[in-house]
């Protein structure tokens, strides 16, 4: 018990060390017009839609580490008594079920989501770092002093008036980069590749590409983050 409390004494003694943790969270600021209400909605169905097919990946990828821990249990057991050994260990021994997170896939759900929110429905995307974790109070988070709005468009000068409908042109960023025959780079798995775009932004905000070096069949929609120009 000794052994364990000074273990978790110097875990706690590294991470302190390493300094504050931060992390960004986000505010939504929804369009003013009823279009980009309405575009605000399919948004919202599309994450609804890449949830369930989050937690329906991680239940397959649980069913199928819980099969393969009673394969490799019975395995074990089946030569424990061949060497006429005692059987000392069970089947959570052998489960890694304990590996199927889902958090990033549902990460890149709310990814997409904001990019869909601010890049094609003409919302606001507000970014604002945080410190969660071994915070010191003299230094403030970096960029907390100046949160500035992601993929969302500028806000009109002058008295308060609706937004209009969202148009290929009006996308920032990634956004203005997404126009029939544009030349840009696609990140893939942490790559950059030459690409083509096909086509304008579809209603969820994707940008429909073809990769210059690849045949159509690699064709994708993909998240405004991940074009840059070339």
């Amino acid at each position: 018990m000794l052994r364990l409390l000074t273990l978790c004494l110097a875990v706690m003694a590294l991470l302190s060390a390493c300094g504050p943790v931060y992390e960004t969270q986000y505010s939504l600021v929804p369009p003013t017009s009823a279009e980009g209400r309405l575009c605000v909605n399919q948004c919202q169905q599309n994450r609804n839609f890449c949830r369930q097919n989050c937690g329906m990946s991680q239940q397959a990828c649980v069913n199928e580490a819980r099969s393969r821990a009673l394969y490799e249990y019975q395995a074990y057991v089946n030569r424990r008594n061949a060497e006429k050994q005692p059987i000392k260990k069970s089947v959570s021994d052998f489960d890694r079920s304990y590996s199927c997170g889902n958090s990033s896939c549902e990460a890149r759900c709310e990814a997409d989501y904001r990019d869909c929110f601010g890049g094609s429905c003409g919302g606001q995307v507000l970014a604002k770092t945080v410190c969660t974790a071994f915070c010191d109070e003299g230094k403030p988070a970096p960029g907390a002093a100046a949160a500035a709005p992601m993929l969302s468009p500028m806000p009109p000068a002058g008295p308060a008036m609706s937004a209009p409908a969202p148009t290929a042109s009006s996308y920032p960023a990634g956004g203005s980069l997404c126009q029939p025959g544009m030349r840009v780079e696609v990140e893939w798995k942490g790559e950059w590749y030459p690409a083509t775009v096909k086509d304008k932004p579809r209603k969820d905000g994707r940008c429909p590409i073809h990769y210059d070096d690849f045949g159509a069949e690699d064709d994708e929609s993909v998240a405004l983050r991940r074009i840059r120009p070339r």
